[in-house]
């Protein structure tokens, strides 16, 4: 995780310090959750653009649709078979 210093009014600092003693939680949680809902789609698009750049640097760290899915039914065996 990285840090980042962000500069709140007072009012809005004491609102958010008031909200996040109400909920029992931090400040910084209640920000970090605001933003992931707020720019929710953004932030999935971002991290699929670079998904696809490390997967077009490193072509050998991926898999076919055909690799997944087999691999895929493997897991569910297992977890039926584990669970049985």
């Amino acid at each position: 995780m990285k840090k980042l210093m962000i500069y709140l009014s007072e009012d809005v600092h004491e609102d958010l310090r008031q909200l996040a003693f109400r909920k029992r939680t931090s400040m910084a949680a209640l920000v970090r959750y605001a933003l992931d809902k707020t720019f929710e789609d953004e932030l999935d698009v971002i991290a699929g653009e670079r998904a696809l750049e490390e997967a077009a640097r490193n072509p050998d760290s991926t898999m076919t649709l055909a690799e997944y899915i087999e691999k895929r039914g493997q897991l569910r065996r297992v977890k039926r078979l584990q669970d049985a």
